[in-house]
């Protein structure tokens, strides 16, 4: 965990492009208001051990912090394994393919479906282009609401959505 009060969103998201690139399992960065009234951030990152020190000569490289914590945690990961599906989409007439991949969570009994945000946004890019314009909440949740039902054995996926 880190503390910066001087730092701009646009060096955030090339600080955050950097850890993810360096292998950092998350990083949440919350907005802040420090003394005197600063606007400031805290910025915690998930990184393995072996990883400090390179993620250290971030921090201070790239944000100047003056130091940073590291918070002692046990972090309980679900089973997430990681499926690839042929997504037909049915709009306005056309029929058109896509690759499409995907994760299910589970634990114990219970299963979440999710597909992977940039392939949903470049299908809504795609479809775009082909003067078919699916806002992309419509087509994540036509998409994500019929993963439910998906035997995660099956190799694609049709949804037809009247736009």
């Amino acid at each position: 965990m880190a503390q910066v009060d001087d730092v701009s969103g646009e060096l955030l998201g090339e600080f955050i492009q950097r850890l993810e690139k360096l292998g950092a399992c998350n990083v949440q960065i919350v907005s802040t208001v420090t003394k005197k009234g600063r606007p400031g951030h805290i910025i915690y990152i998930d990184v393995p051990n072996e990883l400090e020190s390179d993620v250290a000569y971030l921090l201070v490289s790239e944000l100047g912090t003056w130091g940073y914590r590291v918070l002692e945690a046990e972090h309980k990961h679900f089973n997430i394994k990681h499926i690839n599906i042929t997504l037909i989409v049915v709009v306005g007439g056309g029929r058109y393919e896509f690759d499409l991949r995907l994760k299910t969570i589970s634990h114990a009994d219970q299963m979440r479906v999710k597909a992977e945000h940039d392939d949903l946004s470049s299908i809504c890019r795609v479809l775009r282009e082909k003067r078919q314009y699916v806002p992309l909440a419509v087509l994540k949740a036509q998409v994500e609401s019929r993963l439910m039902d998906l035997n995660t054995t099956d190799a694609s996926m049709e949804v037809c959505l009247g736009v």
